[in-house]
């Protein structure tokens, strides 16, 4: 009776139609994490797929612009494949030394898009490096990444001293011991700080997600790629609060620090090639091109110093901004002037001058 009850049951219902399950990206993994395209080396992403469905890897430079594409021509079975970017733009040309992320789309045969995408729930995060040392006679500084990163790298004065040289801004690094050159001096050329006693390497850094790829060797500067591709298909990133100082979340373009000029007056008289300051002087911050730009876009404050001492600081900025120094507590003699801007988004730019003090009731 049991068993009649339940079959009149089962017989009576309207059975709903399953929902089809679009297709999965999973167990992704490329065979390496460099590669040089003027070697020929080529990177294969291998994945799986859960069932039928048309496969594209995605190549994005640091600014989110899709630089490659490699489409699967066609639709993939379930199961494991590999498809493969020889380190080329969509122009067939090498890429730039840099670092760029892959993801994985996928069309099954719902119609319903798939992407694997790591960029924006892994790296980004505010990374410590180990062991910064500065080998004053190897003319390097090493240092120690826990993970692939972004980084900076500046130098200046102890005790809240002026900043005097960013050594390298934002670049790409790999994982493990780091070694960058550096020949002592500061932005402008005046100083040579190798062995000054109060000197200050600040290395910041922040991760680089887990689909990462690093393209050619060690780039000092950040590279992009131009012109673009035209109409650019920008990645659909994650929206994120925006937090100040977090360099991750800024645009790649202008993520780095400004370069500056510190100018002083024309007609100055100058002693053994240098210009001689003889009372109050109109010192004057200046910026130029695409750095003036980026700094005009945004909230700063200038800070003056002499040998490295505070002088001055003014809560807003703007440029060209000028202060009036007045040098009569100064020594007579020479004596370096060094300008730091200093950005509320952790954006600086540094500019020093070498200069001779002459007091006017001084007979030398």
């Amino acid at each position: 009776m049991t068993t009649r009850i339940a079959f009149v049951a089962l017989y009576g219902c309207v059975l709903a139609p399953i929902a089809h399950a679009s297709v999965t990206i999973a167990d992704v993994r490329p065979d390496r994490t460099r590669l040089d395209p003027a070697r020929h080396e080529v990177v294969a992403i291998s994945f799986q797929l859960s069932e039928p469905a048309s496969t594209v890897l995605h190549v994005y430079d640091g600014r989110g612009i899709e630089i490659r594409h490699i489409d699967s021509q066609g639709e993939l079975a379930p199961g494991q494949h590999e498809l493969r970017w020889d380190g080329r733009d969509w122009r067939g040309k090498d890429v730039p030394s840099e670092a760029y992320a892959y993801t994985l789309s996928a069309k099954g045969q719902d119609g319903q898009p798939v992407t694997y995408d790591l960029t924006d729930v892994t790296g980004g995060d505010e990374l410590v490096p180990r062991d910064v040392k500065w080998d004053a006679a190897a003319g390097r500084v090493s240092y120690v990444l826990d993970k692939p990163a972004r980084v900076n790298i500046r130098v200046g004065l102890q005790n809240d001293g002026p900043l005097l040289r960013t050594l390298i801004d934002w670049v790409p690094r790999t994982d493990g011991l780091q070694s960058e050159v550096w020949d002592g001096f500061d932005a402008s050329r005046v100083l040579n700080l190798a062995a000054h006693p109060s000197l200050v390497v600040a290395v910041s850094a922040f991760s680089l997600p887990d689909n990462t790829l690093f393209v050619g060797s060690p780039p000092t500067t950040v590279q992009v790629i131009d012109p673009l591709p035209d109409p650019p298909v920008r990645r659909t990133a994650a929206l994120r609060v925006k937090h100040m100082y977090d360099h991750s979340q800024q645009p790649m373009e202008s993520r780095g620090d400004y370069l500056i000029q510190l100018q002083l007056p024309t007609g100055l008289r100058t002693r053994g090639g240098l210009p001689v300051i003889e009372g109050p002087t109109p010192l004057t911050i200046e910026s130029g091109g695409e750095d003036r730009a980026r700094v005009v876009a945004r909230r700063f404050e200038p800070v003056y110093f002499v040998d490295g001492q505070f002088l001055f600081e003014n809560e807003t900025g703007f440029l060209p901004m000028t202060w009036v120094w007045d040098p009569g507590t100064t020594s007579e003699g020479i004596h370096y002037l060094t300008v730091n801007l200093r950005g509320y988004e952790g954006n600086f730019g540094m500019a020093t001058r070498k200069v001779y003090v002459r007091h006017p009731d001084s007979k030398k």
